[in-house]
């Protein structure tokens, strides 16, 4: 998978659990400002990420950042499924996402949004790209633990979509 770069999205280093983990601890402290060194959860929840990350294979981690926002994390994985994006609605429609869109890429990729607004502070939205001549699909899963500023940070993950290029 090929994508280009958009400002507010910076991928953090996949060499190790470790690695990913500090980069995403300076790139939240250095959007948070100079107290977000006295908040102990911060390095605690960027360990929790990167260690979810490498399980899952995740081919990109990233912080999503924006003037108006709090930051958020991104996490990409590129896998393959058997199902449409009419089969993945019906699936997401099962569980308790209400909120399924379905859009395209510029380049005609088809995508299938689901948007989750908890009642407790945070957000999180999941775009799955697919290719339907491979079968592959990239899968974004967008956090924002605190919601602040989410559309514009959705907005951001909707400008890294369109430039999706399957290899």
């Amino acid at each position: 998978m090929k994508l280009a770069a958009v400002e507010g999205i910076t991928p953090v280093n996949l060499d190790s659990p470790t690695h990913t983990a500090a980069d995403l601890l300076a790139l939240i402290t250095a959007t948070r400002g100079p107290d977000a060194h006295h908040d102990p959860g911060l390095a605690h929840s960027a360990q929790e990420a990167a260690d979810l990350a490498h399980a899952s294979g995740a081919g990109l981690v990233a912080a999503v950042t924006h003037p108006s926002a709090d930051p958020a994390l991104l996490t990409a994985v590129v896998t393959t499924t058997p199902h449409t994006p009419a089969d993945l609605h019906t699936h997401l429609s099962q569980g308790d996402i209400t909120d399924i869109t379905h859009s395209r890429t510029e380049t005609g990729y088809p995508v299938v949004i689901a948007e989750r607004i908890t009642t407790t502070p945070g957000c999180q939205l999941q775009a799955v790209v697919l290719n339907p001549t491979t079968r592959r699909a990239a899968i974004f899963t967008l956090h924002s633990p605190t919601g602040r500023g989410w559309w514009e940070l959705a907005s951001l993950l909707g400008q890294l979509i369109t430039t999706i290029e399957f290899d």
